[in-house]
């Protein structure tokens, strides 16, 4: 009897901590949270489109619409470094466009233009930043590395360099992108962490990867 009393208890307990908050000042629920409604449509939007900010926003989903838009712009920026690509902020600046139409306030529609004018500013700057990978990232000596770039200048002159060796000078394809396959040279030291940086000579962009020599 005592058993079964404890197992009910425990149900019990477990039904609270899985029931939706009460919700207040036109808030409704959502992922144990209250948010306005156009917070839920926006987020909704975000995730049908592949990036799902109740996932992304973890501890931070809740409060005003301002609140979720601001800390969506910060997670898709976040997204977009980790994963080299502007897709996120592309998705979350097309979602709070809609939410600039959609919503039933001013304050809503001003939070909502606000942050995605932000979003297309950092995705631009993202957009127009170069990239460069290494691959392996950590070889001997002689061994030969695949470097590839992209957002460079088209048709632009890349110097590659190996810690501080020139090891190749390559040309960009018409959209800014190059692959070349290069050698570790002698003169960088085992174990030492260093990068593989392309340098552009008409745009000054550069950009490095992290690499490391092997005994």
């Amino acid at each position: 009897m005592g058993a079964a009393m404890l197992g009910l208890s425990i149900l019990s307990t477990f039904l609270v901590a899985c029931q939706s908050p009460t919700c207040a000042g036109g808030q409704q629920p959502y992922n144990n949270a209250c948010l306005d409604s156009v917070a839920v449509t926006y987020i909704e939007c975000t995730k049908g489109r592949g990036f799902d900010l109740s996932t992304e926003l973890g501890g931070k989903l809740g409060g005003t619409f301002k609140v979720i838009a601001d800390a969506s712009v910060e997670a898709a920026y976040k997204s977009s470094q980790e994963e080299n690509t502007a897709v996120s902020l592309q998705i979350v600046s097309d979602c709070l466009k809609i939410a600039e139409r959609t919503a039933e306030t001013a304050q809503d529609r001003s939070a909502a233009e606000e942050s995605r004018v932000r979003a297309d500013s950092i995705r631009q700057q993202v957009a127009g930043t170069a990239h460069v990978t290494v691959s392996p990232s950590r070889a001997q000596a002689g061994s030969s590395l695949v470097v590839s770039g992209t957002n460079f200048y088209p048709d632009e002159t890349v110097a590659i360099y190996v810690h501080a060796a020139l090891v190749t000078q390559v040309t960009a394809d018409g959209a800014g992108a190059f692959t070349a396959t290069v050698t570790v040279p002698q003169s960088v030291f085992p174990g030492l962490p260093t990068a593989v940086t392309a340098a552009g000579e008409t745009s000054a962009k550069t950009a490095q990867a992290p690499f490391e020599a092997l005994p």
